[in-house]
């Protein structure tokens, strides 16, 4: 599988008083998407920090452009792709719809984290195992 479906349905909390969603759940929801993206490759967080040594994927960027709102009670199609593998980072695109209507195009890289060996507390970028990127192959744009 190259990309993954993901869905949300906006609740009252999600939403400022205008009952349209404020944009940072976007992120929180792009966030929740990348994992899913992995989990339906068969890579679930539990493998990936166990047998490949990563202590997560921390952003490094990450971009949104709104379309068009969407509101409580909305349900929000997610569809993420990984849209390029680097030698220490990645990818990912996202696109959210309502009703079939494109509401949110987000873009994020993302680093392969690595315990620093110089301190232990730190993370840095890590070389991705091969592996990682057979199991979930990159599409184009």
């Amino acid at each position: 599988m190259t990309n993954a479906l993901y869905s949300v349905r906006v609740e009252w909390g999600d939403c400022d008083p205008a009952r349209i969603v404020y944009y940072p759940n976007f992120f929180r929801w792009f966030d929740q998407a990348a994992r899913n993206l992995f989990e339906v490759n068969g890579l679930g967080w539990a493998e990936l920090f166990d047998r490949y040594g990563t202590r997560g994927m921390p952003l490094v960027d990450a971009r949104a452009q709104f379309r068009r709102p969407a509101r409580f009670g909305d349900t929000l199609a997610i569809e993420t792709a990984l849209r390029r593998w680097g030698s220490r980072s990645f990818e990912l695109g996202h696109t959210i719809r309502v009703g079939g209507e494109v509401a949110v195009e987000g873009q994020e890289t993302r680093i392969w984290g690595v315990s620093d060996p110089a301190n232990p507390e730190a993370l840095r970028a890590g070389a991705i195992p091969a592996e990682i990127k057979a199991r979930v192959p990159a599409v184009q744009a």
